[in-house]
């Protein structure tokens, strides 16, 4: 089956060179942008003969088009401890090989970083593979956000952002500021069994998937049904959070297709 999905953004792009996206600039291609003066764009094979004729100012008159350009795409992911929980590694690993071969398809440009303490450049998945192996239980909240401002492109990009966003409320307001100009895909990744496993009437070792500090729990009805009423809360909390910064998220649970993907961008305005 094909990893490949279409993308798109909302907003025009602003690059020069050619591709496939709405794009700003002026120039050859099939969307029409507005009718110009010839002196502004002298192009005899697009002058509009019924506008020329019917302009009160006998100015002839030309169809000007908007070009299709090129979009550059940046892929950050979180190192964080929670991120090795389970197949978190294989999911992310999924997608990220997934991202790479659609980038390529669509000739846009593509640069990716993983962000532990310190930022890592990724090439391709084997490089996200090398970064995870680095990434013990040990405390790690992935510190190197603060550094992403200066990877950022110049112009407006799409951005995946993958993460289980199981950071602090000040961290993640920070790191969707500092990313606000883009056009931005928070990759949400969590698996059903950080808050659907839990044997009833068992003491369970619960461990703070960031942190990595450890807490024996007795698993009643009552307190299984809050494991999973905490993690609806946060649910709610994060696409709450995603609105306020304009941006919708993807919800990657247990597994990755990359029509979940297609479907994703297909709604999209």
């Amino acid at each position: 089956m094909s990893q490949v999905f279409d993308y798109k953004t909302t907003a025009m792009v602003s690059s020069l060179m050619p591709g496939g996206h709405k794009s700003r600039q002026r120039g050859p291609g099939s969307e029409f942008y507005r009718k110009t003066h010839f002196l502004d764009e002298p192009e005899p094979a697009r002058i509009d003969l019924n506008a020329s004729l019917t302009d009160p100012f006998e100015n002839l008159q030309v169809r000007s088009y908007r070009q299709r350009s090129k979009l550059d795409v940046l892929v950050l992911v979180d190192g964080s401890s929670s991120m090795i929980y389970g197949d978190k590694v294989n999911m992310v690993s999924k997608l990220f090989d997934s991202i790479c071969l659609s980038v390529a398809a669509a000739g846009d440009d593509m640069t990716a970083y993983f962000f532990t303490d310190e930022l890592q450049a990724l090439t391709d998945a084997d490089s996200l593979q090398t970064a995870f192996d680095t990434v013990g239980p040990e405390h790690n909240q992935a510190s190197a956000y603060k550094e992403i401002q200066r990877v950022l492109p110049s112009r407006q990009s799409l951005i995946f952002l993958i993460s289980d966003f199981h950071w602090p409320e000040w961290q993640l307001h920070d790191l969707f500021t500092a990313l606000s100009a883009h056009a931005v895909v928070p990759v949400i990744c969590w698996q059903s069994r950080e808050y659907d496993d839990y044997p009833l009437w068992r003491f369970v070792e619960m461990t703070d998937l960031e942190t990595g500090k450890s807490t024996l729990v007795f698993v009643t009805p009552n307190q299984r049904e809050l494991i999973r009423r905490r993690y609806q809360e946060r649910q709610h909390y994060l696409n709450t959070q995603c609105r306020g910064f304009n941006q919708r998220p993807f919800w990657l649970l247990d597994h990755y297709e990359a029509k979940q993907m297609s479907r994703f961008f297909a709604v999209q305005p």
